[in-house]
């Protein structure tokens, strides 16, 4: 099944939950961090810790979950990650217990790994071909997540206090995420032709080959250097003279440039190959962590260099799914991207300690961004092994 009306529902059901998944999963934390700080008691690092733990775990757990997609089909996997998922959030309002707390949100880990980008992808792979508008949809679905829920969550906080705010969340998220997935995800799963050691054998072979490592290793530096600054992009423009509100104005804007850079990205993947176009991704990475380190004003010029940079960033979410399907094709797709995409999601769960680390280390947010380019430049030198 690869076109027409049969598949609509599917694409709706996969857009829904990455959604709330990331909506839920992954935006909360982030918003309710303060909140539960305060209520708490906690040290101030606590949340952050916790936070990154679980994103750390659904990156190692990454390759399992896409051998998991592969062999029992997206719907039972996305649907169990949902229900663990709630379930996670719903155990850490559980006492005052900072380890049922950190036990809950390592669920949430694990629920990620099995319900966020990957596995959809996997299966818009297998049911609407490689590439195309469907990967992009499924991508501007999980951008918007916090544009539209963080208010939503931000306020739940606020009139309910964290623990019944999460309690709601963890509610709504099993119903929507979990429906979605057992009533939408329908059409036939086609497991992959080989089986057992066949299987292991041509997997291990394409994890083994220079250019699945040489890219996956570029895209990893890459996705490093640009979480690392654009995540701790407000203490940045703080540190060039600019006001919280504008900081965090330009900040938003990066959100705008992901739209722009998905939208964007499916007519210029047309163009060159494999390598060429993983080429310009890890360059244009390189150029605009440069340009954020160094451009310092008006603001016009940072809400442009802000733009740029999340356009980049948008692209590269499809760059890493696309960059398999274009050397390997569909068969053990989920499993290969697992594989593929773990380092590349610990970047991004590292990107904003280690940018806070090292401006520390080098006394400014912009040195540390210059620091950067240049460690994602180095990695256009792994490309050329690609």
């Amino acid at each position: 099944m690869t076109a027409g009306r049969a598949t609509h529902p599917a694409l709706l059901g996969l857009c829904l939950v990455e959604f709330s998944s990331w909506g839920v999963l992954y935006y909360t934390l982030p918003v309710l961090g303060v909140t539960i700080t305060n209520a708490t008691g906690w040290p101030v690092l606590v949340v952050p810790t916790v936070y990154t733990l679980g994103l750390l775990l659904a990156a190692a757990l990454a390759p399992l979950a896409g051998r998991w997609v592969d062999h029992l089909g997206p719907k039972r996997v996305m649907a169990a990650g949902s229900l663990l998922g709630a379930a996670g959030v719903a155990l850490s309002t559980v006492g005052p217990s900072l380890l049922m707390f950190a036990a809950g949100w390592c669920c949430v880990g694990v629920a990620q790994a099995a319900t966020l980008y990957p596995p959809a992808f996997s299966a818009a792979n297998q049911w609407f071909g490689a590439g195309g508008w469907p990967l992009t949809v499924i991508t501007l679905a999980g951008g918007v997540s916090s544009t539209a829920l963080a208010p939503v969550i931000a306020g739940l906080g606020d009139e309910l206090g964290w623990r019944r705010a999460l309690l709601v969340l963890a509610a709504g998220y099993a119903v929507v995420s979990t429906s979605a997935a057992v009533g939408l995800l329908r059409p036939r799963w086609r497991r992959p032709e080989r089986r057992g050691r066949e299987h292991r054998t041509y997997v291990a072979a394409i994890g083994r080959s220079p250019a699945f490592r040489s890219s996956r290793q570029a895209l990893a530096v890459a996705a490093l250097g640009l979480y690392a600054v654009t995540l701790t992009l407000i203490p940045l423009l703080t540190e060039r003279g600019l006001g919280y509100r504008e900081a965090a104005m330009v900040f938003g804007l990066v959100g705008t440039g992901q739209v722009l850079g998905r939208l964007a990205f499916h007519p210029l993947s047309r163009f060159g190959d494999p390598r060429s176009r993983l080429l310009v991704q890890v360059a244009a990475s390189a150029t605009v962590i440069a340009i954020l380190g160094v451009v310092r004003g008006p603001l016009h010029a940072l809400a442009i260099a802000a733009v740029l940079a999340g356009a980049v960033r948008g692209a590269h979410t499809l760059a890493a799914a696309s960059a398999v399907s274009d050397r390997w094709g569909s068969e053990a797709y989920a499993t290969i991207l697992g594989r593929f995409h773990a380092p590349i999601a610990a970047a991004m769960a590292l990107g904003p300690a280690a940018g806070s680390a090292l401006a520390h280390l080098t006394g400014s947010y912009g040195t540390a961004a210059l620091v950067f380019s240049v460690l994602t430049l180095l990695a256009v030198v792994l490309v050329r092994k690609a």
